[in-house]
């Protein structure tokens, strides 16, 4: 483990065997060289046998580098067998994201997912060479990031585990997930209005739903010129994007709670307001707070409007400017 390397937004991939020397002969790439040209550091070798892909990538630092073992199936290497050779592949993460499992499809080793913190899913079809974001709508309903911790398959049979309490499941390798239900009885992040029982009906809501998620977009100032239902300005006076939600830019927000729902605030509309997400996270669950002290958190970044048709264009495939 002490030879693995700390490689921010990127992995550290092995090629898979099913792929033999027809993966050697490929061309290295000159922005990402293997791992193996400094010939001064002994390859890499495996501790023991017994090493879980949950070990190898937790040995890594949060700013995301994992590892990809060859695919479920394939012999185990000897506790003396140096690794092959290992090359760095870019990863399309946002910063702090930290890694925490992976897995391939057993009958498609080729067909792999790498999951983590800030409900982040990247998916591979071409054995862990080129890495893509995946996006599950069943598991954006509410406003919260998963914290997906756990991935497994038996066939085309998958499942994904996350904090707060949450699994996903497939039944086609991964083209596909659903959400499975969970109890009420499942432990997790509760709040209850009172009494002893832990029914569903008596949990207080902790996120807004989809139908006050809308009203709340609905109700913020729109953006002169652009499409209201891609555009708002925020409560802090700072243009976001809705195509943006959770991320970590400057034209990214989250929705919150006016009044914290830490101090009571509750999970309705006449509650909501979006803010740019570096708004949101200085403000906490501070209250009270005016336009003008979250106009000081938010990003000293601001974009043209050549510069906003470019990022819309990126987000969406299209510009929509209302009355042209």
């Amino acid at each position: 483990m002490a030879a693995l390397q700390h490689l921010s937004s990127s992995i550290i991939t092995s090629p898979p065997s099913h792929l033999g020397s027809r993966f050697h002969s490929r061309r290295r790439r000159a922005l990402f060289p293997s791992a193996s040209a400094n010939r001064e550091s002994p390859p890499p070798r495996l501790i023991n046998n017994a090493i879980s892909r949950r070990q190898l990538i937790g040995g890594f630092h949060a700013a995301a580098a994992a590892v990809s073992l060859s695919p479920l199936g394939s012999k185990a290497l000897a506790a003396d067998e140096p690794l092959s050779e290992w090359e760095r592949v870019y990863l399309p993460i946002d910063p702090g994201v930290v890694l925490l499992d992976i897995a391939f499809v057993p009958d498609d080793p080729s067909h792999g997912f790498l999951l983590g913190t800030r409900q982040t899913i990247l998916e591979t079809k071409d054995g862990g060479n080129t890495w893509a974001p995946r996006s599950i709508p069943s598991a954006e309903d509410e406003d919260f990031n998963y914290r997906f911790n756990s991935i497994s398959f038996k066939g085309k049979e998958g499942w994904i585990v996350g904090k707060p309490a949450i699994l996903l499941y497939t039944a086609d390798a991964g083209d596909t997930w659903q959400r499975i239900p969970l109890s009420a009885q499942l432990p997790g992040d509760m709040h209850h209005r009172g009494g002893s029982s832990r029914s569903r009906y008596s949990e207080r809501p902790r996120f807004f739903d989809s139908k006050a998620k809308r009203t709340c977009w609905e109700k913020a100032e729109e953006v002169p010129g652009r499409d209201p239902e891609r555009w708002r300005i925020d409560a802090a006076g700072n243009i976001v994007c809705k195509g943006l939600h959770t991320c970590n830019g400057c034209l990214c927000y989250e929705y919150d709670h006016i009044i914290p729902f830490s101090k009571g605030g509750e999970s309705v509309a006449e509650n909501c307001q979006i803010l740019q997400t570096r708004v949101n996270r200085l403000k906490s669950d501070k209250n009270g707070l005016d336009q003008g002290l979250l106009k000081t958190y938010s990003c000293e970044i601001k974009f043209s409007d050549e510069e906003l048709d470019i990022i819309e264009m990126a987000v969406y495939g299209s510009v929509i400017r209302p009355g042209k």
